[in-house]
């Protein structure tokens, strides 16, 4: 019964994926970005330090080339800053700005009434539940990369 239970989860959580995303990049097209961009904008929150194209890539799971492209219209809206590191010239460092956390507000405002929507069928035990259960699945799958 396992696989096949899987395979229900997983299907669903496809589903699941590809409705969140249409509708929130609707919600997040009149400020000219994506779920990717917001992604990223999250990352680069979490490590106010900066981090690498490279670091990114690895972070998200995704080539450094399209971390790159993302990276450039971040750049482009002034929501990220690209520098050299202070220890190795040839190291770039990407940072978000005071801009980019302003887009970061605005993007999770513009997804608000999609998120509520979303979860309103579900209680706040429920939805906290769901968050644990997602934040569960989120630290075994990150604790897992390197175990391909």
């Amino acid at each position: 019964m396992r696989p096949e239970l899987q395979g229900q989860a997983l299907r669903e959580l496809s589903i699941l994926h590809q409705l969140t995303t249409t509708r929130l990049n609707r919600a997040l097209r009149p400020l000219g970005i994506t779920m990717t961009h917001t992604s990223l904008l999250f990352h680069l929150m979490s490590t106010p330090e900066g981090t690498s194209i490279g670091e990114i890539a690895d972070a998200m799971e995704v080539n450094q080339p399209a971390v790159s492209k993302t990276v450039k219209a971040l750049v482009d809206q002034g929501a990220v800053t690209v520098e050299s590191a202070p220890d190795d010239a040839r190291r770039r460092v990407v940072k978000l700005t005071q801009t980019g956390g302003e887009l970061l507000t605005r993007a999770m405002m513009a997804m608000h009434p999609d998120a509520t929507l979303a979860f309103e069928p579900l209680d706040d035990d429920r939805l906290r539940g769901l968050i644990g259960l997602i934040a569960e699945l989120n630290a075994h799958l990150d604790a897992a990369r390197d175990a391909r």
